[in-house]
This record gives C-alpha cells, sequence and structure tokens, in this order.
C-alpha cells in the first residue's frame, strides 16, 4: 500500500474511530448524570484528571520512539528497529510499575483532598477500577501503537479501539441501568480496555520480525529526556483547569466544566483525526529527504486543517449552551450549567489547540524536541499562573480564560519556528490564514446569534433542526470567504469532492 493511500486509510478509520468515541463520551456521562447525580460526575472526572498526571510520562518518550522508528522502517532496517523498541519497552515497563505506585498514593491521599458524600474506602476503589486500563496500556500495549503508527498502520489499532469503546458502551449502559455501583461500572470499562493491548501485541509479533535480545551499545532515543519535559508540560496543560478547581472551588464546578469539556474535547478528538496519519506521513517525508514535496503537502494540510477546526469550533460555540442545558435537563440537583461566557471562551481555547496541531506534528515529525522544550514549559506557566490569580475573581471562566492565553502563545512560537527551522516559509502565510480564520468564526457567530434571536430550541430534535441548518448556511459562508483569500485551494477541493 502506498503512503498517500496508508494516509487516506489512516484518517478514514480514525474519523470512525472519534465519531464512535464521541458518541461513547455522551452517552455514558449522561446515564452517569442521570443515576448517580452531578457529584460522581465530578468525582469521576476529577480522578481520571489526576491519573491523567501519569501520562506525562507517556506520549512525550512516546513521540520521541515515534520519530525515531521514521527513517528505519523506511530503510527496512530491522536492527535498528529493534533497538528503538527494546529501549523503549525498558522504559515503558518501569512506567507501569511507577503507575502501580502513584495509584496507591492516590488511593491513600486523594480523599482527603476533596468533599464528598462518598466514604474513604469507596473512593479508593474507584481510583483502582480507573487505574486498571492504563496500566494495561503501559505494560502491554503502548510500544506496539508506536510501532504501528511509525509504520503508516494506524488503522490496525483505530479499528480495534472502535470494537473495545463499543463493548464498554454496552457493558456501561447494561450495569448502569441494572443498578451497579459507579466502582463496578469503571472496574468493568477497564477490563474490556484491556483485550486491545493483548491483540495489539499478538498483531505485532506474528507481522513484525522484532529481535528482543538485541544488545544496545548506545541511546537510541537521546531525546526522550526532551521529550518527557514536553509532554509533562502538555499533560499538566490539560489538566489545569480540573485541578485548580478540585482544589480552589467545587466538585459541583468540575461537574460543570467537565459536562462542557464532554462537547468541546469531542470536538478535538475529531479534529484531531485529521491529524492521526499525517505525523508518519510527514516523518517518512523528511525521513527521505523529500523537502519539496513537503512543503507543498504541508501547505494544503494547513489550509485543509483551519478551514474545517474554525468552521467546527464557530458552530460549537454557537450550539454549545443550548445542547448542554437539553444534556442536562432532568437532573435533579441545583448545579447551574447556564454559563455561555464561559462555553464561548473555552471553545476558543481548543480551537486555538486543535489549530497548532498541523505545525506541533510537523516540528515533532522532524525530532526536534529539545529545541521547542522551553515554550511547552513557558506555556503551562502562563496558564497555571492566571488560572491561580483569577478562579476566585471569575471562577470556571478564569480559569479557561488562563488557558487561552497560554495556547496562542505557544501557537505563534511553533509558526515561528517551523517557519524558520524546518519548512522554511514566509511567515505571513500563517498570519494570512490567522486572518481569514478570525472573519470566518466572527462571522458563524454574528450568523448565530441571528438564528438564535428568531428560533427558540426546547428538544433536542429543535437544536438538531437548528443544527442542520446553521451548518448547512455556514459552508456557504466558509466557501465564499476562501473563494475571495484562497481561490485556487478552494477551486480544487471543491473538484476534488464533485
Amino acid at each position: 500500500m502506498k503512503r498517500t493511500q496508508k494516509l487516506k486509510v489512516n484518517t478514514v478509520t480514525s474519523v470512525i474511530n472519534r465519531i464512535v468515541r464521541i458518541i461513547s463520551g455522551l452517552i455514558l456521562p449522561r446515564l452517569i448524570l442521570q443515576y448517580f447525580g452531578s457529584e460522581t460526575n465530578g468525582l469521576v472526572a476529577s480522578i481520571n484528571q489526576f491519573l491523567s498526571i501519569i501520562t506525562f510520562l507517556d506520549m512525550g518518550v512516546g513521540s520521541v520512539v515515534q520519530s525515531a522508528l521514521y527513517k528505519p522502517l523506511a530503510k527496512n532496517d530491522s536492527l535498528q528497529v529493534s533497538k528503538v523498541l527494546k529501549a523503549a519497552n525498558n522504559y515503558f515497563r518501569k512506567i507501569a510499575y511507577f503507575l502501580i505506585i502513584y495509584v496507591i498514593a492516590l488511593i491513600l491521599f486523594y480523599p482527603f483532598l476533596i468533599d464528598s458524600t462518598y466514604d474513604y474506602i469507596a473512593t479508593g476503589f474507584l481510583i483502582f477500577a480507573l487505574s486498571v486500563s492504563l496500566f494495561g496500556q503501559y505494560y502491554f500495549g503502548i510500544v506496539n501503537e508506536l510501532l504501528l503508527n511509525g509504520d503508516q498502520k494506524a488503522y490496525i489499532q483505530y479499528g480495534t479501539e472502535i470494537v473495545v469503546i463499543i463493548l464498554n458502551l454496552i457493558l456501561g449502559i447494561i450495569l448502569i441501568t441494572q443498578g451497579a455501583s459507579i466502582q463496578i461500572v469503571q472496574l468493568g470499562s477497564g477490563i474490556i480496555f484491556l483485550l486491545r493491548p493483548f491483540f495489539l501485541k499478538k498483531y505485532v509479533s506474528k507481522n513484525y520480525v522484532i529481535n528482543k535480545n538485541v544488545d544496545i551499545s548506545e541511546d537510541p532515543l537521546p531525546q526522550k529526556w526532551s521529550g518527557m519535559a514536553q509532554h509533562v508540560a502538555y499533560t499538566i496543560q490539560s489538566s489545569i483547569g480540573t485541578l485548580v478547581l478540585t482544589i480552589f472551588s467545587s466538585l459541583e464546578s468540575v461537574s460543570v466544566y467537565s459536562v462542557y469539556l464532554i462537547v468541546v474535547n469531542g470536538i478535538s478528538i475529531l479534529a484531531s483525526s485529521m491529524m492521526s496519519g499525517i505525523s508518519s506521513f510527514f516523518g517518512n517525508l523528511l525521513a527521505t529527504n523529500e523537502i519539496d514535496a513537503l512543503n507543498s503537502y504541508f501547505n494544503k494540510i494547513e489550509w485543509i486543517i483551519h478551514n474545517i477546526v474554525i468552521y467546527m469550533y464557530g458552530m460549537t460555540a454557537v450550539l454549545i449552551t443550548s445542547f448542554v442545558l437539553l444534556y442536562t435537563s432532568g437532573i435533579k440537583d441545583n448545579v447551574n450549567y447556564n454559563v455561555p461566557l464561559f462555553a464561548l471562551v473555552l471553545v476558543l481555547s481548543k480551537a486555538v489547540f486543535s489549530l497548532r496541531s498541523p505545525y506541533q506534528t510537523m516540528v515533532f515529525s522532524a525530532g526536534h524536541f529539545k529545541e521547542t522544550e522551553k515554550s511547552s514549559i513557558i506555556e503551562v506557566l502562563v496558564n497555571g499562573v492566571i488560572s491561580v490569580l483569577l478562579v476566585n475573581r471569575m471562577g470556571i471562566v478564569g480559569v479557561v480564560f488562563g488557558g487561552l492565553v497560554s495556547v496562542v502563545y505557544r501557537m505563534i512560537y511553533l509558526t515561528y519556528y517551523l517557519s524558520r527551522n524546518i519548512v522554511h516559509r514566509p511567515i505571513k502565510r500563517f498570519f494570512k490564514q490567522f486572518i481569514v480564520d478570525i472573519i470566518i468564526f466572527s462571522l458563524i457567530l454574528v450568523l448565530g446569534n441571528i438564528f438564535n434571536s428568531i428560533y427558540t430550541i426546547e428538544t433536542m430534535g429543535e437544536w438538531l433542526f437548528f443544527a442542520i441548518v446553521l451548518g448547512i448556511v455556514n459552508i456557504g459562508l466558509v466557501i465564499i470567504i476562501n473563494v475571495i483569500f484562497y481561490r485556487e485551494y478552494t477551486f480544487s477541493f471543491l473538484r476534488r469532492i464533485f
């Protein structure tokens, strides 16, 4: 299969994967809210964020591993592939052991951080249940995932993930509706997700020649510490909102934050699906030194991603509050989920985060981890300082405002770095695209407000009709603006579609 064909298959499979994840991510939390209430939903979200801190040792090195695999895979150098995988296996086994210690510490001390109706034992068992699948991922599956990604075979792991997500959804619905405790529900989920790493291990053993006893005379992952620093920063960055609210606010605030996060994370997941096979695609072009082809593909991919991201998040900004109010209707507590200003700032923050993906992907594909690590640390510091300073004055709005400022800084930095050090193109190309993004997003908001003023939404069916009509109108808007600013790309893209 050619690399462009692999890119298409990976992208399609990734999109399906993300859609399934979004559907599951909407159904299960809604059932948790309905059957267990906002406090339990906030507790699960809070524990998941504390557990996600362990991933700061994941994709930092994971990105380095994948970057180190591009050249030997392109040259069929099985010896070097074996060296990289052995070094990665050794590292991630240590992470699995560290996870055990971390989970024990959480079980011992986390219950003292919160004000909950759950007792110490119930909270501790919930932490254990949520950690089961995470341990399986680190101990068995992650190195095999990285190998498949590096070989442009991500469609295999995406396909297996689709299966376990559907199985988990079915099991979750059965357990919740039959009156199982939240602890049993999450433990069942963890056991289901353990199936996938075993399948990937068997597939890799059957289809790749890996020498597990290869001698490593020198470190095949020299940039792993810089990669780790980058992902420490990324993980803290993505967790700051929940952590700050957990410590300085209430579980009810965490619940509001997490419900809105379900929606924007769903959009973020869908946006990231477009980047699923691009990292290995860029990495293969870099490994074979096809710079002209790299620049040509990157310019087109950048334009496509910007337009799709702005369209999706513009629609989200208009529709998210009404959706959340319908989604949480019937929940029997006094938590206020009508927070439109918070929703807008959160959507803007996630939109910028998604817009910077092609630039960060290109930087990581080139293996420039050490050169860009300081900016990732600055991003976290900016977010943390602003969030802590504003949380008491502005509540959850202050927390997401800190996130917005920090991701804008990081995006501008990455575009400058990429233009000067990797693709060597004028920075004005990015600023032109960014101005067009602002124009399109602003017009979508204006149209949305006009539609909202003349259309009342009281049911999910009315919301869906409103979303379809607004979506069609906004597609026309995006095309018109792009015909003005990017005529050649627009007509080429439309010819491909039709």
